[in-house]
């Protein structure tokens, strides 16, 4: 690829598109990445719809410039909407925001890549849409479509967001259509219906993949149940963890029709949501034992809190609440059910309640509502407030959260880690062990992405505009990854610093996946280097 080619391409793109559907690089919506990355990106184009995204690939290839789909950019913590390699043109697909086929009997709706949480929640508001939106933490401003390709999850009853894909339209390298065979002879609603199609499954080459720009999605809705009642566990003893581990698993398996994920977060996560840094307690960026102590015992923090929910009638919940105390009552201190009109009582209250002490109630309040939001499927900012712990600058009331843009910074460790008490220990000592020798705190976050494995979020938070605490959370992540590695805790998805990490030499996967790619996109044009190895002509 030379500067001529990029000129042409640009200029090509720029009839297509007009002048407002190719911008610059380099403003505050593109470039910017929470991991402190800065990519070389020559522009980014803009399309309205998949016509115009099949005439960019067309052209790409023609010029041999490499493009690189984003769906609303902010993957934060991943790399926002920055490419895995220099010189690649940002494809911008915000602009395809259409909502379209949504059956409220059958609870389907099929999506574009600029959809976002808040626009479907919206959506399925003025159409009587009695359905949860899949929504994540990342908060109302995130593509429904990108989190699913990337194999996100949540804690709402599909918690695999990826498994409620049931149809995939894309644009391949080349500028043609692709569609199931179900949909090609003439069964497009019974496509929407059933996820495995007829013939290979081939949607999976969509996710987490670079075969193609997905423009269309059709995902499975969860209907709003009778009842959304949150519940709230902890253990002051950290040594009762082991026997805390396999009661979590006995729990999903017994109740897994109303239980259908729980996170357990340890005490320094949990701090970083009730407390701000103490950047005069930290030594070289990490607070001492004594401190984090402290503060717990100030905020009355346990040393591990769980967290989870039931959606059920009311008679299946009341017998759920039961079995709950029967389960977690001999490994835990405290458990406690919430709902929003205990939430409402408190915030009454909070009124009548002198000074600090309404402050912290109403405070308290506050965040149980967020949550129990997020639990109807109700997308909200609260938890993205992570993000600002060590560094960033908060926007102004009215303003969304964006942590690229607000100088935040964030890279997320995500590996899996089995649902076993031994191996959970194993996995919190490592963490506990590399994060504070690159100046991190280890705060750690255990989510159940079914009752075998949990998916483990660990916020690698560091001061973006210092360079050496920047460089530090990078080789942080190496670390765990490394460490992770030798202990077989490995990551669900990776950052785009990571991707090399798919370089595995002569294996069986490396070698397929390259080859198909090969034969898809011969010039490599669409994201290079993203989840796929690189693999030279000859090799082929």
């Amino acid at each position: 690829m030379t500067s001529t080619s990029i000129e042409t391409a640009i200029a090509e793109w720029s009839t297509l598109l007009g002048e407002s559907g190719v911008v610059a690089a380099g403003t505050e919506s593109y470039g910017a990445s929470t991991t402190g990355t800065n990519r070389s990106i020559p522009a980014v184009l803009r399309p309205k719809n998949q016509e115009q995204v099949a005439a960019v690939l067309k052209i790409a290839q023609r010029c041999k410039v490499a493009v690189y789909p984003v769906s609303t950019g902010n993957n934060w913590g991943y790399g926002s909407a920055n490419p895995v390699e220099d010189d690649c043109v940002i494809l911008d697909l915000g602009r395809l925001n259409r909502i379209s086929n949504f059956d409220s009997e059958m609870g389907v709706v099929t999506v574009q890549p600029g959809v976002t949480q808040g626009a479907l929640r919206e959506f399925l508001d003025q159409h009587d849409g009695n359905y949860l939106v899949p929504v994540t933490g990342a908060g109302p401003t995130c593509s429904i479509l990108g989190n699913a390709l990337e194999r996100g999850y949540g804690i709402t009853p599909i918690t695999d967001h990826f498994a409620a894909v049931t149809k995939i339209e894309a644009i391949l390298p080349d500028g043609t259509l692709y569609q199931t065979p179900l949909s090609q002879l003439g069964g497009s609603e019974v496509d929407g219906l059933f996820k495995w199609g007829l013939g290979p499954y081939l949607d999976g080459l969509f996710s987490q993949g670079n075969f193609g720009v997905v423009v269309n999605m059709t995902i499975a809705l969860a209907p709003v149940p009778e009842t959304v009642t949150a519940f709230f566990f902890s253990t002051k003893d950290d040594a009762k963890l082991e026997a805390l581990v396999p009661t979590v698993r006995a729990v999903l398996r017994t109740l897994g029709g109303s239980v259908v994920a729980i996170n357990l977060l340890n005490s320094q996560r949990m701090l970083s949501m009730m407390a701000p840094f103490p950047d005069d307690k930290a030594v070289d960026g990490v607070l001492p034992a004594q401190e984090v102590a402290r503060m717990a015992s100030s905020h009355g923090v346990p040393a591990w809190s769980g967290v989870g929910a039931i959606y059920a009638s009311k008679e299946v919940a009341r017998a759920t609440r039961r079995t709950l105390r029967r389960l977690l009552g001999p490994v835990t201190d405290r458990l406690i059910f919430i709902n929003q009109r205990k939430v409402d009582v408190a915030k009454n209250i909070s009124r009548l309640l002198p000074g600090k002490l309404a402050t912290r109630v109403k405070g308290m309040a506050d965040t149980l509502s967020g949550a129990l939001q997020i639990m109807h499927g109700a997308p909200n900012d609260v938890a993205l407030a992570l993000a600002y712990w060590r560094s960033g600058t908060l926007p102004q009331a009215g303003q969304a959260k964006n942590p690229a843009r607000d100088g935040c910074g964030l890279i997320w460790f995500a590996p899996l880690v089995p649902i076993r008490g031994k191996d959970v220990r194993r996995y919190i000592n490592m963490v506990e062990t590399v994060c504070p020798q690159y100046g991190i705190n280890p705060l750690i976050t255990l989510t159940t992405v079914n009752d075998r494995c949990f998916d483990s979020t660990v916020p690698l938070l560091f001061d973006r505009n210092n360079a050496d605490a920047t460089a530090r959370a990078n080789d942080c992540y190496r670390a765990l990854f490394e460490a992770g590695q030798k202990e077989g805790f490995l990551p669900y998805r990776l950052n785009i610093d990571a991707m090399d990490i798919m370089n595995t030499g002569g294996s069986g996967f490396a070698g397929l996946a390259s080859q198909l790619k090969a034969a898809v996109d011969p010039n490599s044009i669409l994201a290079p280097g993203r989840y796929v190895p690189r693999i030279k002509h000859s090799e082929v």
